[in-house]
């Protein structure tokens, strides 16, 4: 049964890496063909992560766990766009 387990489970972790590493890829050479409007999206990103949520614990445990949540939060938004942006490419299209 453990044999079956790895069998599935290997392929879909390298597809997904795949399709994660050649959405970020993508969405990276995006960016650069036009600077000018990238870099205002980057900082308002960049600045919604250092930005202490409003609805925030009490303390600074507090303050750190909502900063935290933002950050798992935008990470796996990126996660999800790039793999679904890489899948495009991986599919037998």
């Amino acid at each position: 049964m453990a044999d079956e387990f790895d069998r599935r489970i290997i392929p879909d972790i390298l597809q997904t890496t795949l399709s994660v590493s050649l959405g970020a890829a993508y969405r990276s050479i995006e960016m650069l063909r036009s600077p000018a409007e990238s870099l205002p999206k980057v900082v308002a990103e960049v600045k919604t992560l250092l930005t202490v949520p409003e609805d925030s614990g009490e303390g600074v445990q507090g303050k750190l766990e909502a900063i935290a949540g933002v950050w798992l939060e935008k990470g796996a938004n990126i996660m999800a766009d790039c793999k679904t942006t890489g899948e495009k490419f991986t599919e037998g299209g």
